[in-house]
């Protein structure tokens, strides 16, 4: 694609944000939407998921999806020091195409390259499988199979081998999983050594954590990881824990910094029990959520900073909403933008919020009182009305069970109220998709209305 043609693109897009930055949201009522589909707009020539099709439009025959791995975004330092419009769309994606040894990266918001097949880069790799990027641009890439962890650097828009990280004592065995805190200090699990190692951005190996862990733990084949730290700007809860999955995929552990065991969950936790799990790649939201992929059930697990389930999204299959046998997770904690890897390809979401299990009904207790109950996925700006009375405008409710009370007038308690509750997310599809439900309420039975 000419330069011009991308100039141009941007502008469109730009222009695009402009023209629908104060739109009212669009209502979704029947769909799952802990995650969401950006508008048309809002993705380049309104493109929401990766196929073979349109990576090899891009890319014509240098590589094609092969059991991708590892995702990790970021917005460069460079794009964040130029601030624009527009500055939602420019984020850098680079995700593992490990069956056939390359990355797979965007340069820009028009153009996909690829890294490892060509030139000087020809055999980087041999299995590439976990990603990491820091704001500058600097990343880490683990490759089990060669026993190395690459370093890259951004170079005119372009990924450039900057020499390994040194090796631990004793040497790795299979580097498996790899984070970046805010500092840039970087996190490697090792699969076979059945360790966690922390290097310091120089990469001196400040401490290495496992086999044995606290509380009589012992890691098992440590795989994705995940880390959050008081440092990290766009954190809520400003939390310094360590998340890893181990166990062959089925157990997360949530420690402390310096490698306390604080929480643990087993996939036979999650609810219908009875079908297999296979956790497979890790990332954490503005909230300290962890979102889990599972290649098994071919969903996206939700869990609350305290391992909780909060929802499990997606079903097996092809098309919006569906996976096929997802892998990779990538956060932009910003705005809430999701990238999840798939067998043949690769989907893009924003956060949003759904509401589940809603009830209404006359308290019993406190005669003439309604009780409204309903379950977050996220955290949400809520607003509640009934027959027309606004009882509430985007007040915030946390995630996970809320109650809302309200006392009607003596006229309303003895008719039907119809009650509307709108949900939105706090990230960037606040502005532009909400979640709506409707419920309707009996009159209150004599005793209760006296």
């Amino acid at each position: 694609m000419s330069q011009a043609y991308r100039i141009l693109t941007c502008l469109f897009l730009s222009a695009l944000f402009f023209l629908h930055a104060g739109a009212e949201p669009r209502v979704l009522e029947r769909q799952a939407t802990s995650l969401v589909y950006p508008p048309f707009w809002h993705t380049p020539f309104g493109v929401h998921r990766g196929t073979p099709e349109l990576l090899k439009l891009f890319v014509e025959n240098r590589t094609r999806f092969s059991s991708p791995q590892g995702l990790a975004c970021n917005c460069l330092l460079s794009d964040i020091s130029a601030p624009s419009p527009d500055l939602e769309f420019r984020l850098s994606v680079i995700g593992a195409n490990t069956g056939q040894g390359h990355l797979i990266y965007n340069p820009d918001l028009t153009s996909l390259e690829v890294l490892g097949d060509r030139d000087n880069t020809a055999g980087l790799f041999e299995k590439p499988m976990g990603v990491a990027m820091f704001f500058d641009g600097t990343t880490y890439v683990t490759d089990p199979q060669a026993g190395q962890v690459v370093r890259l650097r951004f170079k005119n828009r372009r990924l450039r081998p900057d020499g390994c990280l040194p090796e631990p004592p004793g040497g790795w065995q299979s580097p498996w999983g790899v984070a970046l805190d805010s500092g840039g200090k970087i996190y490697v699990s090792d699969s076979r050594r059945n360790q966690l190692f922390i290097f310091s951005p120089q990469g001196t190996l400040l401490k290495t954590l496992g086999p044995e862990l606290s509380e009589k733990i012992r890691l098992s084949a440590p795989r994705a990881l995940a880390v959050t730290d008081s440092g990290q700007e766009w954190s809520f809860y400003k939390d310094d824990y360590i998340y890893l999955c181990d166990q062959q995929g089925t157990r997360l552990l949530r420690l402390d910094l310096q490698g306390r065991v604080h929480l643990e969950f087993h996939s036979s936790r999650l609810p219908e029990a009875e079908q297999p799990a296979g956790f497979a790649w890790l990332a954490l939201d503005y909230y300290e959520n962890l979102w889990v992929t599972d290649s098994r059930r071919c969903q996206a697990h939700k869990f609350n900073r305290h391992l909780q389930p909060l929802v499990s999204y997606g079903s097996p299959g092809d098309g919006d909403g569906r996976f096929l046998n997802p892998t990779g997770i990538a956060i932009y904690r910003h705005f809430g933008q999701v990238f999840i890897a798939q067998t043949q390809g690769a989907h893009y979401f924003w956060i949003g919020t759904d509401v589940l299990a809603p009830q209404i009904k006359w308290d019993e207790q406190h005669p003439g009182l309604v009780c409204l109950q309903f379950f977050l996925t996220e955290p949400a700006w809520v607003s509640i009305s009934a027959n027309a009375h606004r009882l509430c405008h985007k007040q915030r409710f946390d995630s996970g069970r809320q109650t809302f009370h309200w006392k009607p007038a003596p006229a309303l308690v003895r008719q039907p109220l119809s009650f509307t509750l709108t949900a939105e997310a706090t990230y960037s599809s606040a502005r532009h998709l909400a979640k709506r439900i409707t419920l309707t309420l009996p009159p209150a039975a004599r005793s209760l209305s006296n």
